[in-house]
């Protein structure tokens, strides 16, 4: 079976699409999924073994020319089923210059999408408010498969020890103090590595970002890697890999932190965790700590510290990093 993925952008959204992916993938082991990406997140898809068909480049900054690119690509290939996972105008547009008897697109549709959507994948049991997979595992039932996540996501990273041979058969607490937005950045970063580092001695605490951050104090040096907006975005995928625990703002890391089945400590503040969490929120492997009123500098660092010590503690029960 030939499916093809349309979910250009944004990274965070990507990587939410890729379990449901790879759930077709697993109850569908001869199919070939061929993908449609914003060039900029191409290497991602590329890289990931749940994609086994075809990269169709879409090349976003040329604009309306851009997509009819994309569109004119998209004429000359056939498939059996295209799933719109984005759901505005350019994607309606892909998906109607696509060859296929069955096109599929989300009930969230905008920008009059739905127009080139013969089907439309219901919204589940929580309706608008529920979380971005469980909206996306509704496209499953129409082509008669399960709604449900089964395996985790590969992505072949490259090696992180190239910035820091610290990194060399250590299974780090990874931490991400930025986000895109400004709005959604927990400002404590450095007082919970801190104590966390004075508790937890033998452990070694790594922070990741694309923008610089001033180490902090800590007790022993050795056991704290800055890798702030020293690593590359497949740096970046293998280091989440190598993971014993990942503690993040809502941003793309922690998303591909929960497709890879890593546990997560999730610090929400504007935005909803019920909607945009680390998938599953089942508060053994992911947990999302919710700040009130939404401001996250009403999240104390007590809070964090006190989930965090506490995953650490039980780290046996914790799943094994799988990176190689």
């Amino acid at each position: 079976m030939q499916i093809l993925i349309i979910k250009p952008s944004s990274m965070g959204d990507i990587i939410h699409a890729l379990p449901v992916v790879q759930s077709i993938r697993d109850q569908l082991p001869e199919a070939e999924v061929s993908w449609v990406v914003k060039t900029r997140f191409a290497d991602l898809i590329r890289r990931c073994d749940t994609v086994n068909g075809q990269i169709i480049e879409f090349q976003h900054e040329l604009g309306l020319r851009g997509i009819w690119k994309t569109c004119q690509q998209l004429q000359q290939l056939q498939f059996d089923a295209v799933l719109d996972f984005q759901g505005l105008l350019r994607s309606g547009l892909m998906t109607r210059a696509a060859n296929a008897p069955v096109k599929i697109g989300p009930a969230w549709s905008r920008e009059c999408s739905s127009w080139f959507h013969p089907q439309v994948a219901p919204f589940p049991q929580g309706g608008r408010q529920s979380h971005v997979i469980e909206m996306m595992l509704e496209f499953l039932p129409l082509l008669g498969l399960d709604p449900e996540i089964r395996t985790p996501v590969t992505i072949r990273g490259d090696d992180p020890t190239e910035v820091d041979g610290r990194l060399r058969d250590c299974q780090p607490v990874v931490m991400f103090p930025n986000s895109r937005n400004p709005q959604r950045e927990w400002r404590q970063f450095p007082e919970l590595t801190e104590r966390l580092a004075a508790a937890f001695p033998d452990e070694t605490f790594v922070w990741d970002s694309h923008q610089p951050w001033e180490s902090p104090v800590v007790p022993n040096p050795n056991r704290f890697i800055n890798l702030t907006s020293k690593t590359s975005l497949m740096q970046l995928v293998n280091l989440i890999q190598r993971a014993k625990l990942v503690i993040s703002n809502d941003s793309g890391p922690i998303h591909m932190a929960a497709a890879f089945g890593i546990p997560v400590v999730g610090l929400y503040g504007p935005t909803n965790p019920e909607r945009t969490g680390p998938f599953p929120l089942d508060g053994v492997r992911n947990q999302a700590l919710v700040a009130a009123d939404g401001d996250l500098a009403r999240l104390s660092p007590d809070t964090v510290f006190d989930c965090v010590a506490g995953k650490l503690r039980g780290a046996e029960s914790l799943p094994a990093n799988r990176a190689a």
